[in-house]
């Protein structure tokens, strides 16, 4: 599901100054522990890795919001990209929802607030608060940017696209 996206002079701004706001980050602590989590997880995941994942996305809490691992397993790795995407379990935020998806199969991008506040700024409809029925939406609108970003503006990173285009949105709507 694409959203149509804002007319490309006003993706321009947050395409030319992408690489940049990417790089600070890649280079800086908070990207260095993505790594450390982004190379630490299985595939399937093993117990210790749901525990990894939501302690790095502030939702160590929401743990009993998931069903037994064997089964969440299952609903991940069943269904092809973005499918899973709107499956999320009651009681989990959109934060930790999106890091489950994403360390397992880094094509589903992470949502933050400060990147939730990025595509709105950018023009994309979407609900106004960030929660799980909204992620699919807010996926929607990042594979828009994924399909709209011009090659100059990507870095060589070791970094998926989704997660290039959701820390440049982080950076976009702090300025």
């Amino acid at each position: 599901m694409l959203l149509e996206a804002p007319e490309a002079r006003a993706l321009s701004p947050f395409f030319e100054g992408l690489k940049q706001r990417v790089l600070s980050s890649w280079q800086s602590k908070e990207g260095l522990a993505y790594d450390r989590v982004l190379y630490a997880v299985s595939y399937p995941y093993a117990k210790q890795d749901i525990d990894r994942v939501l302690a790095w996305a502030g939702g160590a809490l929401e743990r009993a919001s998931l069903p037994p691992l064997r089964e969440l397993n299952r609903m991940l790795m069943s269904r092809p990209y973005p499918q899973v995407a709107p499956l999320a379990p009651e009681g989990l935020s959109a934060q930790s929802w999106s890091a489950l998806l994403h360390f397992l199969d880094p094509s589903y991008p992470l949502a933050t607030d400060r990147s939730y506040a990025g595509v709105q700024a950018l023009g994309f409809a979407l609900p106004q608060r960030l929660d799980t029925t909204a992620y699919p939406r807010y996926l929607a609108a990042l594979d828009t940017l994924k399909d709209e970003a011009p090659v100059f503006a990507v870095p060589e990173t070791n970094w998926y696209l989704a997660r290039v285009i959701q820390v440049g949105l982080e950076r976009w709507a702090s300025t």
